[in-house]
């Protein structure tokens, strides 16, 4: 069972009760105005690759080995660490930086910079550097037998499950307090993306199984950051496809994305090998307004609905598993029923699992019985089955502006309160007694005031909840061709407002508990 080192005070009544008021008034707000087209994307943007310092770095074949080369060799060092340092977490490079720094800034990284941590990732610069036998040159991949991803496993639910898995490692079996197991899951981690890249083609893996890419290919719809063609037009007239099948100077999209068609960020890696191989010069990096991809989604898929659901439950369960509540609820729960820690924890983890998305279906169904809908189409009156389902796929995908704030509030209260830890482990990154950099006897303090960390928790939740909310204002009005429904009553958006709300008074109130830390402080 984890244990905790510290408790982090939660957000006082009078901060609480004022920030559930403004996200009701802002739902209500919102809610009330007219059907949204107002509410796509901002036309802004700024083309990074035009910088001609920029362009010419993502132009070299070796940009992205010499962006992965330092990642690989933390990786290697944390490997080592965790294995042969001292198995007290606060102290062991491998858990500080892993779930102290890594995990925490993952989040960051994602609303900052997008897919930028795949350009980047070391597990997958192993697997292509064994694939290839190469480092950067653009050659045959001899290693690669190139074998299909199963037809039944092109959706994201591998991913979703090893979200889960990860999830019941880290709180449940307690992972981020042993250096040792966080080693040989990040060995599990090198194995998973070795051995598939090294059977199937291109990289299945990453764009079907990867726990992080999912998640980061996800939340990355609301990044300010997008690879894109430059002219849709002159993608249009192009027969080779360079972008997708590769060339003499490019290898093929490892995820089997064209640029005629990508409007998201979501299977996009970034790893510009379109920006080499394309002969007409129409890619480009953009800077753009946060939260585009969700007025730009086309095709909603229900796998990709299942996943936001779960990510909208277990972020908010991992804030609920750090409060004294759960302690109460789980110790309750064995001792009534003399289950044991893990059989309990499961337990709980599933029905805290299962119960918002639960609630999110009946209230889909209650959306499509609401007096006003239309149910005509091309095809017929669709089954009200079906009809759920393609309401509940639409409005999934603003749900997952609601856990990306909520995840993001969370960790920056874990960062500025445990991030100095790293100061004395890196004069002593196995805990053995040395002082390399004379930071050793350095006490790791917070890096901000309470007050202030509750400022930016709770901005961080509301900026959240007014994304959400407004892009569920248009989900269906924008999409109804797309899922070949009529268009739905104005009170449709009413019911998954609410549910919005719901889940942002849920982190509101998570906020406000006080908080064990795990790691670090």
């Amino acid at each position: 069972m984890p244990s905790c080192h510290d408790v982090m005070v939660g957000l006082p009544p009078w901060v609480l009760s004022g920030s559930l008021t403004v996200a009701a008034a802002s739902s209500l707000w919102l809610l009330s105005r007219g059907t949204l087209t107002s509410a796509g994307p901002s036309p802004w943007r700024f083309e990074v690759t035009s910088l001609r310092p920029v362009r010419w770095l993502v132009d070299r074949r070796w940009f992205q080995f010499a962006l992965q080369v330092p990642l690989v060799a933390i990786l290697g060092f944390i490997l080592y660490a965790g294995v042969e340092g001292t198995p007290v977490a606060d102290r062991n490079f491998a858990t500080v930086v892993t779930w102290g720094l890594w995990w925490t800034l993952l989040i960051v990284d994602i609303v900052l910079l997008g897919r930028m941590w795949c350009l980047v990732c070391p597990w997958d610069a192993l697997a292509s550097w064994l694939r290839r036998l190469a480092f950067w040159r653009r050659g045959d991949e001899p290693l690669a037998l190139d074998l299909p991803w199963p037809r039944w496993l092109r959706n994201v639910y591998p991913a979703t499950i090893l979200f889960v898995g990860l999830t019941w490692l880290e709180l449940g079996y307690g992972v981020t307090m042993s250096p040792r197991a966080t080693a040989f899951l990040g060995l599990a981690m090198v194995l998973m993306a070795v051995v598939p890249a090294l059977f199937f083609e291109k990289k299945s893996f990453c764009k079907y199984g990867c726990l992080i890419g999912r998640i980061c290919g996800l939340y990355s719809m609301l990044a300010p950051v997008e690879l894109r063609s430059r002219d849709k037009a002159i993608c249009a007239e192009c027969k080779t496809k360079d972008c997708l099948t590769g060339n003499e100077r490019g290898y093929p999209c490892p995820t089997g994305q064209c640029l005629t068609s990508m409007t998201t960020n979501t299977y996009c890696t970034v790893c510009t090998e379109c920006i080499k191989s394309c002969p007409h010069d129409n890619v480009a990096i953009n800077l753009r307004a946060w939260g585009g991809d969700l007025h730009n989604l086309r095709k909603p898929r229900k796998d990709e609905a299942i996943l936001a659901l779960v990510m909208l439950s277990l972020t908010s369960f991992h804030g609920l598993t750090m409060t004294p509540t759960w302690n109460e609820l789980l110790a309750s729960a064995r001792a009534a029923s003399g289950l044991g820690y893990l059989a309990a924890f499961t337990l709980g983890m599933v029905a805290i699992l299962l119960l918002p998305g639960g609630l999110y279906l009946g209230l889909c169904s209650v959306a499509v019985r609401l007096p006003g809908w239309e149910r005509r189409s091309l095809l017929g009156a669709p089954r009200r089955r079906d009809a759920m389902w393609a309401v509940a796929s639409a409005y999934a995908y603003p749900l997952i502006a609601v856990a990306l704030c909520y995840h993001l509030a969370h960790n920056a209260g874990h960062f500025l309160t445990e991030a100095a830890a790293i100061v004395p482990v890196l004069s002593d990154p196995l805990g053995s007694g040395q002082d390399l950099f004379g930071t050793a006897s350095f006490v790791p303090r917070p890096l901000a005031s309470m007050p202030t960390i509750w400022a930016l928790m709770v901005l961080l939740v509301l900026l959240g909840h007014v994304w959400a909310t407004r892009a569920t204002r248009s989900s269906l009005e924008r999409l109804k061709e797309q899922l070949r429904i009529g268009t739905p009553p104005r009170t449709s958006r009413w019911v998954m407002g609410c549910f919005v709300l719901m889940c942002t008074a849920a982190n509101l109130w998570l906020l406000a508990q006080p908080m064990e830390m795990r790691t670090g402080l």
